[in-house]
């Protein structure tokens, strides 16, 4: 089995790259779909603190932030969550996006940098990848 951990680590690599780049694709694609922005207001912040299940990593305090929006008279609420923003309070506006064809599907304004780090992530683990799995190829013959 160890004579084969370094091509399945290199595989491994291959489709877990691939697989990023896809998601950050399909991110970029879906941005299209949220195409108006509103205004919501925070009207709840709940905290929770969240045991650590790792025993390298520490307990941390767990915010979920509730908000209200409005759109062509119709009401809605949201949950965000978990909330990274530490300076939140309840009365705070967030600018949020929503799919016009669905306002109750609302996304943070992050979306196109989101699905660009997938890809970049994703290319670069491919790239090593496939990089290891020649060398590996290589020094075989």
């Amino acid at each position: 089995m160890k004579k084969f951990a370094p091509i399945l680590f290199s595989i491994a690599a291959v489709v877990f790259g691939i697989i990023f780049v896809v998601v950050g694709i399909r991110t970029l694609a879906t941005k299209d779909l949220y195409d108006s922005n509103v205004t919501a207001t925070i009207v709840d912040i709940e905290e929770e603190w969240q045991t650590a299940t790792d025993p390298d990593e520490a307990d941390h305090l767990e915010k979920t932030a509730y908000v209200d929006y409005e759109i062509n008279g119709q009401k809605y609420e949201h949950v965000l969550s978990p909330v990274q923003d530490d300076n939140f309070n309840v009365g705070d506006t967030v600018e949020l996006l929503y799919q016009s064809k669905d306002p109750t599907k609302i996304s943070g304004q992050n979306i196109t940098s989101g699905g660009i780090a997938f890809i970049a992530v994703g290319a670069i683990v491919a790239v090593g990848g496939c990089i290891s799995t020649l060398r590996i190829f290589i020094r075989k013959r």
